[in-house]
């Protein structure tokens, strides 16, 4: 019995639904309503975020010295200030400047300005709005999200800023925006299955891997910020990065593409 209890606080955890330490401590998680509501509904476990949290941890142990990186779900803004204090060595990026159009180099130039710094190619991956199966309210870009309810990411993130920045090209008036930020495209996906939410942003993996329809709006880079002087610690990264099997487990995953994966350059 203690056994069955252990592994169902576990799927639990996993799943999203409450955040603990250990049973006697357990709480609803953030965001845990509407997952609730699509698990207990028979929602399958959306494998990607665990498969990508594993390949991540297994990326830590380098050859030689350790590289400390940082990525913070939620907000990718919160892992350039820890990067940018001196926490980590490098940080994983997809932010969207909205007055340029460019990706992750105005961040890097404002948070670091005259310092060396190298971006490395991990994959570019599609982001979109996910809906539910049949796409009942017609979405077919930010503008048909009018009156409709959006399931928004927290301030700071990096879908958040794409959707910002779409809307307001399309619009001159502030984006809708109801209930409480999700902390993941995963609780995205698990408010709009649940019907708590009619769309939001997230990448295609999380619509096919939650059986939701997906509407393309870009594609993004996703690239490891790294000081110059510790990209030789990202060696077994980037060797991992170019494994082929590797590369097509996550392209597996749908709307990731890693043929530029392991690529480098100066920030400018």
């Amino acid at each position: 019995m203690e056994g069955l209890r252990h592994r169902a606080y576990g799927e639990l955890r996993q799943a999203g639904l409450i955040a603990a330490r250990d049973r006697a401590r357990a709480r609803v998680a953030d965001g845990g309503s509407p997952r609730a509501r699509w698990w207990l509904a028979g929602g399958r476990e959306c494998g990607w975020r665990a498969a990508m949290t594993r390949r991540s941890t297994r990326w830590c142990a380098r050859r030689g010295k350790r590289l400390r990186w940082c990525r913070d779900r939620g907000e990718a803004s919160t892992a350039w200030r820890r990067w940018r204090g001196g926490k980590a060595d490098a940080a994983v990026l997809h932010l969207l400047h909205a007055e340029s159009g460019r990706y992750n180099d105005p961040y890097v130039r404002h948070l670091l300005p005259g310092e060396a710094v190298v971006l490395v190619h991990l994959w570019q991956r599609e982001v979109g709005l996910v809906v539910p199966r049949g796409n009942p309210h017609g979405v077919r870009g930010v503008t048909d999200l009018v009156g409709c309810r959006v399931a928004w990411r927290a301030r700071g993130s990096g879908s958040r800023l794409l959707l910002e920045r779409l809307w307001a090209e399309a619009r001159d008036e502030p984006a809708p925006e109801s209930g409480q930020p999700a902390d993941s495209h995963l609780a995205v996906a698990a408010a709009v299955a649940a019907g708590a939410a009619d769309a939001g942003p997230a990448v295609r993996a999380v619509a096919r891997a939650c059986d939701l329809d997906f509407v393309g709006l870009t594609v993004e880079p996703f690239e490891l910020a790294v000081r110059e002087e510790a990209v030789d610690n990202a060696a077994g990264l980037i060797v991992r990065l170019r494994d082929r099997a590797f590369a097509a487990q996550v392209a597996a995953l749908g709307g990731y593409d890693l043929a530029r994966t392991g690529e480098q350059r100066r920030a400018t």
